[in-house]
C-alpha cells in the first residue's frame, strides 16, 4: 500500500468534503502554511473559513468525526485505487495548461500510462453505423501507431474507442465523471473491468462520488488536457463533445474532425466545427498519423470460407448492427448455434461485439 504524508492525507480529507466547490477548497488550502494543521485545528481558522460561507467551518470541523483515515486507506488498497497528488512525481505535466488542475487524481489500473503519448477520441452517445465504423477505424489505427486512447467511458463513441484499443491489446485511459469505484453507465460493467485490468481509470472525484450531470462537462477538460490531440468522429449539434473541443482549443491542443453526412442530425455538430479554422479535417487515420510523424501497421485479414450459418449472420448484419435477440429471430439459429457462430466470427475478425450485446461487421 502506498504511504501518504500528513499533508497528502489532509488533501484527501479536504477532497472528501461535499458542498464546497473547487475554488473554495483551493482558498482553504491557501489559508495555512500547513493544510494538515488547518484540518486538525479548524477552530484556529474559524474567521477565515467563515468568509467562504457560514457552513464552511462546520464542514471542515466535521472531518474529525466523519473521515475515518484508516478505514478509507484500507478501502483504497482493497479497490486498487491510487491517489496521485499535484506536484508529485507521475502527476501529468500536461495539466500545466489547466487553471483548475485537480489537487489529487484517483487512479485505478496502470498509472504508467500517464507517461505514454496519448490521443483522445470523443463523440456522440448515439452514433450511427457510420460513426461506429469511423470510431473503430481511427481507434484501431491510432492504437497500432502507439497512441494511448483517451476517452470518457460514456456509451457510444467513448465505449467503442476504449473497446477497440483493448481489442488491439493497446492502452486506453477512461476519465470518469464519478468516483473510480463507480461503474457508469451500468451497461459498461464488462468494459470498466477490462480497463481496470489492462488500462487506467482516472477521476478527480472522490471515491464513492455519484455520476452527477455537471461532473461530465467539467471532466472533459481533463480528457483534452491529457491528450496531444482530440478527434471527433461524430457529434450532433448540441453534443457535449463541443465542450471538449472548446477546452482543447483553449488549451492549445490539436483538434481533428471527421466530416459526416450533411443530412444526418448526428453529424451536424461535427460538420459545424469544420468551419473553425483551428480545427483540422481527418478523412483517414493517416491524416493524424502523418501530422505526428507516425505510421500505422497494416494487417491483412486471413481468407476464410464462410459456412452457411456464418453467411446468414453476416447477411443479417449488412444494413446495421443487431442485438443478440434480434439475430436469434432473424437467423432462425438456436441460441447455442448463434452464440458459437458469433464467437467464431469474432475470433476471425469478421464481426465485432459492441456494448449491450450488439454485433456488427467490420
Amino acid at each position: 500500500m502506498k504511504e501518504y504524508s500528513r499533508e497528502q492525507i489532509a488533501i484527501l480529507k479536504l477532497a472528501s468534503v461535499e458542498g464546497i466547490g473547487y475554488q473554495h477548497k483551493k482558498a482553504i488550502a491557501a489559508m495555512a502554511e500547513s493544510l494538515a494543521d488547518l484540518i486538525d485545528h479548524p477552530a484556529e481558522y474559524i474567521s477565515e473559513l467563515r468568509t467562504l460561507g457560514e457552513d464552511a467551518f462546520d464542514r471542515i470541523a466535521d472531518l474529525r468525526e466523519s473521515f475515518d483515515e484508516e478505514r478509507f486507506l484500507r478501502y483504497m488498497e482493497k479497490m486498487g485505487i491510487y491517489a496521485l497528488f499535484e506536484g508529485e512525481e507521475g502527476y501529468p505535466a500536461d495539466f500545466s495548461v489547466l487553471t483548475d488542475a485537480p489537487a489529487v487524481l484517483f487512479c485505478r489500473g496502470d498509472v504508467t500510462l500517464l507517461n505514454k503519448e496519448r490521443f483522445a477520441i470523443v463523440g456522440t452517445r448515439a452514433p450511427t453505423r457510420y460513426g461506429r465504423d469511423v470510431t473503430d477505424l481511427f481507434a484501431k489505427e491510432l492504437s497500432e501507431a502507439g497512441f494511448c486512447i483517451v476517452s470518457g467511458l460514456a456509451r457510444g463513441v467513448d465505449s467503442i474507442a476504449h473497446s477497440t484499443a483493448i481489442q488491439q491489446e493497446a492502452s486506453t485511459i477512461a476519465v470518469l465523471g464519478c468516483g473510480v469505484d463507480k461503474i457508469y453507465p451500468a451497461e459498461n460493467r464488462d468494459l470498466y473491468s477490462r480497463i481496470a485490468e489492462k488500462g487506467l481509470l482516472l477521476s478527480e472525484y472522490f471515491p464513492g462520488s455519484d455520476p452527477i450531470s455537471y461532473h461530465f462537462p467539467h471532466r472533459n477538460r481533463i480528457i483534452s488536457a491529457l491528450s496531444s490531440g482530440v478527434l471527433v468522429t461524430e457529434a450532433g449539434k448540441k453534443s457535449g463533445t463541443l465542450i471538449t473541443v472548446n477546452d482543447a482549443l483553449e488549451q492549445g491542443k490539436d483538434v481533428f474532425i471527421v466530416p459526416g453526412n450533411i443530412f444526418s442530425t448526428q453529424s451536424m455538430g461535427a460538420n459545424e466545427m469544420l468551419h473553425n479554422p483551428q480545427c483540422m479535417i481527418a478523412t483517414e487515420p493517416e491524416d493524424i498519423l502523418s501530422y505526428y510523424g507516425k505510421k500505422g501497421e497494416s494487417r491483412e485479414p486471413e481468407a476464410h470460407q464462410l459456412t452457411t450459418e456464418e453467411v446468414v449472420i453476416y447477411s443479417a448484419l449488412q444494413d446495421d448492427d443487431k442485438h443478440f435477440e434480434e439475430l436469434l429471430a432473424l437467423t432462425g439459429l438456436s441460441m447455442g448455434e448463434l452464440m458459437a457462430t458469433l464467437t467464431k466470427l469474432e475470433v476471425l475478425g469478421v464481426i465485432k461485439k459492441h456494448p449491450g450485446n450488439y454485433y456488427g461487421i467490420y
